[in-house]
């Protein structure tokens, strides 16, 4: 894998424009990897961050072409489509449970292009070089947690054989990729917990937690995620779990997998005995089986 950290620090705009910034970014990368025939799941890691007025993407990608697509991203100065703002803050607005109002679309954009002008050319923008200060902010967060809930997504296959729970372990974060991109990209959908593998006697599931707007149809989601699953042709992406199994041999980053593979299996399997479970056959075979649910998430405090 490829691993890079990009970053601009104190660009010209307030905290809230530049998370929206970091989300555009990211959707108009995986929009490109799309129509380059690629797919979120099959990438690698991209994870951004806002920190203040700070901006950070730390990358962990299978090949250089993505690299120099993400490079080419983020040099891109062209407007961002309004379609991806609104996208970009619905997905914001799961995520801080808040409602997001655009209050001067024309002003924020012209902070979105200072934003993309200061980090296409990776330097600072100080705010004592900033000639037009901003008298009021175009966006407004107003925390509304009760207008959001917690929903759970799980993923199961039936086939509990030591292959099988391998290439379960290896590939589900792809089952949930593939999940996010088809039925809550354009949502108001964010994940608010990291995946939890199990393995049970009779067969595998991941499950993750997501923070959804009420006003969103999830109920229906978990049979579009299972059809959509099902009927997925792995075959334009063989090639790339080529290179997951190459990671999982080779980057530092998959190192402890097999500890937390024996942590929830008890089965001792080096990195290049999971990486074995790594192929087309095994993902088809994953995909035709499983079984998709989502349900409301129960609050801890409940009796």
């Amino acid at each position: 894998m490829i691993h890079k950290l990009y970053s601009a620090y104190n660009l010209p705009a307030d905290h809230d424009v530049c998370h929206l910034f970091e989300h555009l970014v990211i959707r108009r990368f995986l929009r490109a990897a799309e129509k380059s025939g690629n797919e979120r799941a099959f990438i690698g890691e991209l994870h951004g961050t806002t920190s203040e007025s700070s901006v950070f993407f730390d990358v962990a990608f299978f090949t250089r072409e993505s690299i120099t697509l993400f490079e080419k991203v983020i040099a891109d100065v062209k407007p961002f489509d309004l379609s991806m703002i609104n996208e970009s803050v619905a997905h914001i607005e799961a995520e801080m449970r808040s409602n997001v109002v655009i209050w001067d679309e024309k002003e924020l954009r012209k902070q979105l292009a200072r934003c993309q002008k200061a980090f296409a050319s990776r330097r600072s923008a100080r705010p004592d070089k900033i000639t037009e200060p901003v008298k009021s902010p175009p966006l407004e967060v107003d925390d509304q947690p009760d207008n959001f809930i917690d929903i759970t997504l799980t993923i199961e296959a039936p086939d509990a054989s030591k292959q099988a729970t391998a290439a379960f372990f290896c590939m589900y974060p792809i089952l949930l990729d593939l999940v996010r991109s088809a039925c809550f990209d354009r949502a108001p959908v964010y994940p608010s917990s990291h995946s939890e593998f199990t393995a049970y006697h009779d067969g595998n599931s991941v499950s993750q937690t997501y923070t959804v707007k009420k006003s969103f149809d999830w109920q229906s989601a978990g049979k579009a995620a299972q059809s959509y699953l099902r009927t997925f042709d792995i075959t334009p992406h063989a090639s790339r779990l080529n290179d997951l199994a190459k990671a999982f041999k080779t980057d530092p980053f998959y190192n402890p997998a097999p500890i937390y593979f024996y942590q929830k299996t008890a089965a001792p399997l080096t990195k290049h005995e999971l990486a074995k479970a790594i192929t087309a056959a095994n993902l088809r075979t994953i995909l035709r089986a499983i079984t998709v649910t989502i349900s409301a998430t129960k609050d801890l405090g409940e009796s």
